[in-house]
């Protein structure tokens, strides 16, 4: 019984099909388009400031590191970017004149995974299409985290990089062990809602993770 349940467990993300109403799919690079931009401003230490085509503004973190003081004084007000998910280097901005990429983190209110998240559940009918939503969340949350380790191997001392990967580590397995509790507990209690339940979990503790791997570029 159990075993099937894992099985389950790990085939929702390949059976909820994409149910996003305002990205789109840029097939030739791989690159999923959420929403236009306007760039604003930015201001130190690093912060980017863009306006959607509502005029809400959104704020994103460069800590110049990502974009390069060179690079971003040569910008615009009023130049259009897109709000994009790259499948390699994750979150970021697409300058649309020159199609280039920037990394970028964006204030947690306006992190598009959770704008993404958000517009699935909406969406979505289904136990399996609410659970496919959190566990596609989990899975960019875990991207974007990988995309940040790799920049610290590059730029963090190799004291520091060790000690933030074996934390990593540990924190892997503290998920691993409390997944596995919390698919026990599930199979206890019983009810599709669990299921739910569970993939929610996934998708915060990744979530959580990431952020605290933020901090080391704040």
């Amino acid at each position: 019984m159990k075993k099937n349940y894992f099985r389950f467990l790990k085939m929702l993300p390949l059976l909820c099909a994409f149910t996003i109403l305002e990205a789109k799919a840029d097939e030739s690079s791989q690159t999923q388009i959420v929403k236009e931009l306007v760039y604003k401003e930015f201001h130190d230490p690093g912060y980017v400031y863009f306006l959607t085509e509502k005029g809400k503004e959104l704020e994103a973190a460069f800590y110049y590191r990502f974009i390069t003081y060179e690079q971003i004084e040569k910008w615009s007000v009023g130049e259009k970017f897109e709000l994009v998910i790259d499948a390699n280097k994750g979150v970021g901005v697409r300058h649309k004149s020159e199609a280039e990429f920037f990394k970028v983190v964006f204030a947690r209110p306006d992190n598009p995974i959770g704008l993404l998240e958000k517009t699935c559940l909406e969406t979505a009918v289904t136990t399996l299409d609410i659970a496919g939503c959190f566990h596609q969340s989990a899975e960019r949350w875990r991207r974007e985290s990988d995309y940040l380790f790799r920049e610290l191997s590059t730029s963090a001392s190799k004291t520091v990089f060790g000690q933030l990967s074996d934390a990593r580590t540990k924190w892997l397995a503290y998920e691993a062990s409390l997944m596995d509790s919390f698919y026990t507990y599930g199979q206890e209690q019983g009810g599709s809602i669990m299921k739910i339940h569970s993939a929610s979990l996934k998708s915060e503790l990744a979530q959580s993770f990431y952020y605290q791997t933020v901090r080391f570029f704040e």
